[in-house]
């Protein structure tokens, strides 16, 4: 299988390399990291005035139509500079959901703004365990006599939600006649809505979200009630395969700033990367980030093009997950004791390789995902 990009995605992938190297250097990141915030307040609307948050979406309501792989190409060059951003949680996710689940009323409401990047929304997903599941997602809405819901629960790990406008949640509907998995909006500062914000590993800022009888009306309700399982089934996939471009981004940048380093870095009179060993381990870099390429490619390809491919995006996710962190392991080894401190860009590749392993389902979950899709 062939994956030579188009004209217009190669000038896609060119103006996006050009503008992050220039607008994201890697002191950006560790700004970034200390800042309430989380991401920059310009950057978002850059992105959002060259088209990026509405690349997949239709022109009426300010899209540009393109082709998932594009957007895929484009999240493999922003995961080179590691960029800080709400783009995966707000743009993918939470407008896919309204785009595949919401009706015209919701989708003329919400995704220009989305697209736009005046309103910022985020998807609370992870339940207390750190699942996905959404048939047990973890917040239950009970409905009350006027027709409205309060919600109960806790939700893990929420990317963005100091920040979000609102945020779309999956609860579980308790009535006997039509409950079960509902994808509810709520005001990202509703009453009886608790953040706490989280100390993690990578650079995303993250919140627990602990619910405390919120009111949701009807009218919060994302498509059908006991549809949201449906409709995140849809949306999920994509989501794993944008995360596999961007660690395949990041991963490339290991393996080239590691072997920049063995060519200049002197020892024994000779540059590293003249002794044989160090020479393995770079071919064993350069292999990783090959296949991933290619699995990932693939994955990206056939959803793209709407075809079956729920067996190669889980390889994708499990091969992707395991080369980056191997590969950048291997880059410490080779770096020596200055690739450990935070101060050199390898420890940034590091701490979001180990964290987008885990994003969308560990690479355990994905093999066997595999292994059912294989009837073992």
């Amino acid at each position: 299988m062939e994956f030579n990009l188009n004209e217009e995605t190669v000038l896609l992938k060119n103006s996006a390399e050009r503008y992050l190297r220039e607008k994201c250097p890697s002191s950006l990141a560790r700004e970034l990291i200390e800042d309430r915030v989380g991401f920059s307040k310009s950057i978002w609307k850059e992105t959002a005035e060259l088209g990026w948050l509405g690349l997949i979406y239709d022109q009426k309501y300010g899209g540009f139509e393109g082709a998932f792989f594009d957007l895929f190409i484009l999240f493999e060059e922003m995961g080179k500079v590691l960029l800080p951003s709400p783009f995966l949680c707000s743009a993918v996710l939470s407008g896919l959901v309204i785009n595949e689940a919401g009706d015209d009323s919701l989708k003329n409401e919400y995704l220009p703004s989305i697209i736009q990047g005046e309103k910022i929304l985020t998807t609370a997903l992870l339940d207390e365990q750190g699942g996905y599941d959404a048939q047990t997602p973890g917040v239950e809405a009970r409905k009350t006599q006027t027709g409205s819901y309060v919600l109960n629960g806790t939700k893990l790990l929420v990317p963005y939600a100091h920040v979000a406008d609102e945020i779309i949640l999956c609860a579980n509907v308790k009535d006997e006649k039509q409950g079960g998995p509902t994808l509810f909006k709520i005001d990202g500062n509703a009453e009886g809505l608790e953040k706490a914000a989280l100390d993690t590993t990578g650079s995303e800022k993250l919140s627990a979200l602990i619910l405390k009888d919120v009111a949701a009306s009807a009218e919060s309700i994302i498509g059908s009630v006991g549809q949201g399982d449906v409709y995140l089934s849809k949306v999920m996939p994509k989501a794993t395969v944008l995360k596999c471009g961007e660690m395949l981004g990041g991963l490339q940048r290991v393996v080239e700033m590691t072997v920049e380093y063995m060519k200049e870095r002197h020892q024994f009179g000779r540059p590293l990367g003249t002794l044989q060993a160090v020479q393995h381990f770079c071919a064993d870099m350069a292999t990783y980030l090959e296949t991933a390429r290619l699995i990932a490619y693939q994955a990206a390809y056939l959803l793209s093009e709407g075809l079956p491919c729920a067996k190669e995006i889980s390889m994708a996710k499990a091969w992707c997950g395991d080369a980056y962190n191997k590969t950048t392991r291997i880059g410490h080894q080779l770096h020596g004791g200055i690739g450990f401190t935070e101060e050199h860009d390898l420890h940034l590749f590091y701490t979001h390789a180990m964290v987008s392993a885990l994003d969308f389902g560990s690479s355990w979950s994905h093999r066997s995902k595999v292994a059912d899709e294989l009837g073992i």
